[in-house]
């Protein structure tokens, strides 16, 4: 009798799941080294401000713009040094966040090592340091590290944006929820807009895409209508979610 052959399908998600009773911090697009100090820095004050259990960077955090696909600017700085900024943009964020959660989800700009290695030096996928992690010491800065899944708290759930298809253009956030079909907030896009919608039983649901904190003009993209900003987010310990989307 014949048997189906085996199927070699790896499980790639890896969502996390949080109490609720929570007030998160949550940061995106800050693109270091080509960060923008100021808005960074009035961020993270009025987020200290509301005293955060959680504290998400919501990726791109790292730009990782020398291990890029596409043509490197000049003056750039080497992934090297790309990297020694980060470990210390990690290290002020910490410091400003001593007590709270932090995660760091993974953006498509750090997929980029990861693709990098793929196509360059494949051997040496897997080899010990050779993570974005590993490299900023995310461990040392007791900071989770969440690649291939969204963080889940109440009724929200958060992610990058570069995870779903087709969510850019106008009106973002109505298509970051006709992807979803649920309440949700991502960066990506770094141009804040808000959804807000009801389903049949009344239930409040509400999609958010917050803005960036990186250099506002850059040479690829100089003429653009993205806005600094991040999000402050309330979750209930019934769930109920309340969304400060927070233009700079």
């Amino acid at each position: 009798m014949s048997h189906l052959p085996k199927s070699y399908v790896q499980k790639s998600s890896k969502d996390i799941f949080l109490g609720r009773g929570k007030t998160f911090a949550v940061l995106s697009d800050i693109h270091a080294p080509y960060h923008d100090v100021q808005a960074l820095e009035k961020a993270v004050a009025m987020a200290q401000a509301a005293s955060p259990d959680v504290v998400i960077l919501l990726g791109d955090i790292l730009d990782c713009h020398r291990i890029s696909r596409y043509q490197s600017d000049e003056n750039t700085l080497s992934f090297a040094k790309e990297v020694e900024v980060g470990v210390e943009l990690m290290k002020y964020l910490r410091d400003s966040f001593p007590h709270s959660e932090m995660y760091y989800m993974e953006g498509n700009h750090e997929v980029r090592l990861s693709a990098y290695i793929a196509k360059n030096a494949n051997e040496f996928h897997g080899l010990r340091g050779l993570s974005i992690p590993e490299l900023l010491g995310l461990g040392h800065f007791e900071t989770t590290w969440v690649s291939n899944g969204f963080i889940h708290c109440g009724d929200i759930s958060f992610l990058h944006g570069h995870e779903l298809r087709g969510v850019g253009g106008v009106n973002p956030s109505r298509k970051l929820f006709m992807k979803m079909l649920k309440s949700a907030l991502c960066g990506h896009l770094h141009r804040p807009e808000s959804f807000y919608t009801r389903d049949g039983a009344g239930k409040l649901l509400q999609c958010h895409v917050i803005g960036h904190l990186g250099e506002s003009n850059p040479r690829y993209h100089p003429r653009n209508d993205w806005q600094h900003g991040f999000a402050i987010v309330d979750v209930t310990k019934s769930g109920v979610v309340k969304v400060q989307n927070i233009i700079l």
